[in-house]
């Protein structure tokens, strides 16, 4: 089970455990072209103007076409217990709906449109707060043209502010197979977003220099006003870029990036709370062979990390047993104490990792040699993204659901089982009301 332990955060339903080795087939390195303009008539522009905010999509409403092909899909929980958000794309445009399920994972009201954008979302992300949600997603226009755009949504799903946030020229758009975009609600009307763009500057750990690299950017959203708030970014040298979560750690925003170039290439932004600039957190920050993950649990950054040898041992691909040692875990606090064995600089090897029940919610066990810790996604200051195991607690239920829509339901019976159960399946076609 431990050959699945870096799942997708859009994975299909049904996988309990948490980490997948890095995929032998290469794709080919991306070299992004410069940035264009924010508008074919203004080429000339610099940076910033690129950045500037265009008008929001238009908010008209149609029934998808017979022909529309869904697209990305993303949820989370809510007030309600489950918000789903997901596009679909006609030929020339996207749109994007959204529906509220009950804690036990079913539909409380039809699909609702949310808006509709020019060319086809290749990537969204979802996030709530106080029954409010943040959207965000990433269209390819004609290529090589792409936007990023974002919405904030009220409890009842109506749209109180949308806005196109960037444009950007990048060739290798559709060929990047990684996560575009992140989006982290800290309040209904505070925000952080992540997403690619326009390439940024770096080095190349190859043969020197610097290079344009495939770019990251960061903005804040705060009052809900959409103004330009561009506020840091970064380039990773290298192709088959991609990014972890945006993993919130109480005292501020951490993102990773990666990437390959004759090995792996890393970087990191970090956003410390209410600021306008990126920083450099007192926190280490373990890099291993990515992909690898982050969460926080409420004390310390949590790391895991496939082993250094796991996507050429022999018993990393193929065995399901935790004794084989693939998977390593690194906890360190906000003051830079680490929790994990000093002797295991990259992360301690895991012994254990079981999904259990505690006090009728799920919980996730790890242990290594001399030593043990519990992870709680409903703990205090937690920011542990399960999704890929058990989707999203609703208090009742851990619903999970798949790109296709396929819903899984996992309940905590008395005597601390954890028990699954299908559901009826979302209708991605469905019309969407206004």
């Amino acid at each position: 089970m431990l050959g699945r332990l870096f799942a997708s955060r859009r994975h299909a339903a049904g996988a309990l455990v948490l980490l997948a080795c890095p995929s032998s087939s290469p794709r080919p390195a991306l070299d992004p072209p410069p940035r264009a303009a924010a508008e074919p008539a203004t080429e000339a522009q610099q940076r910033p103007a690129a950045h500037a905010p265009a008008d929001p999509p238009k908010p008209d409403v149609a029934p998808p076409p017979d022909a529309a092909t869904p697209g990305p899909l993303d949820y989370a929980a809510s007030l309600t217990g489950v918000l789903v958000v997901w596009s679909r794309h006609d030929g020339e445009t996207s749109e994007i709906v959204a529906q509220q399920l009950d804690p036990r994972g079913s539909p409380l009201a039809p699909p609702r449109h949310v808006l509709r954008t020019e060319g086809e979302i290749v990537d969204l992300a979802v996030s709530t707060a106080k029954g409010h949600a943040w959207l965000a997603y990433v269209a390819e226009i004609e290529a090589p043209s792409g936007l990023l755009g974002a919405a904030v949504l009220a409890p009842d799903l109506s749209v109180t502010g949308a806005r196109v946030l960037d444009r950007f020229t990048a060739d290798a758009l559709s060929a990047w197979g990684g996560d575009r975009v992140r989006v982290l609600a800290l309040a209904p009307d505070d925000a952080v977003i992540a997403a690619i763009g326009a390439p940024v500057q770096c080095r190349d750990r190859v043969v020197g220099g610097t290079r344009a690299c495939p770019g990251y950017h960061l903005y804040t959203m705060r009052g809900g006003d959409f103004k330009d708030n561009h506020v840091a970014e970064v380039g990773v040298d290298g192709g088959q870029s991609d990014m972890g979560a945006l993993v919130d750690v109480g005292a501020g925003v951490l993102l990773d990036v990666w990437a390959w170039h004759g090995g792996p290439s890393h970087a990191d932004l970090y956003l410390p709370r209410g600021a306008t600039k990126a920083a450099t957190p007192k926190f280490r920050r373990v890099r291993c062979r990515p992909p690898f993950r982050r969460g926080f649990d409420g004390e310390a950054l949590v790391s895991w990390c496939a082993g250094d040898d796991a996507g050429l041992d022999e018993r990393c691909r193929l065995s399901d047993d935790p004794a084989a040692r693939c998977t390593q875990l690194h906890l360190v606090t906000l003051k830079d104490r680490v929790l994990t064995p000093r002797s295991a600089p990259q992360g301690a090897p895991l012994t254990a990792l079981t999904l259990r029940c505690s006090a009728g919610r799920p919980v996730l066990d790890v242990a290594w040699d001399g030593g043990s810790r519990r992870l709680d996604p409903q703990a205090p200051g937690a920011a542990l993204d399960l999704r890929p195991e058990l989707g999203v607690w609703t208090g009742e239920y851990g619903v999970q659901i798949a790109e296709d829509g396929q819903i899984t339901r996992y309940r905590c019976q008395p005597d601390e089982r954890l028990e699954q159960g299908p559901v009826a399946p979302l209708d991605l076609a469905a019309p969407a009301s206004a």
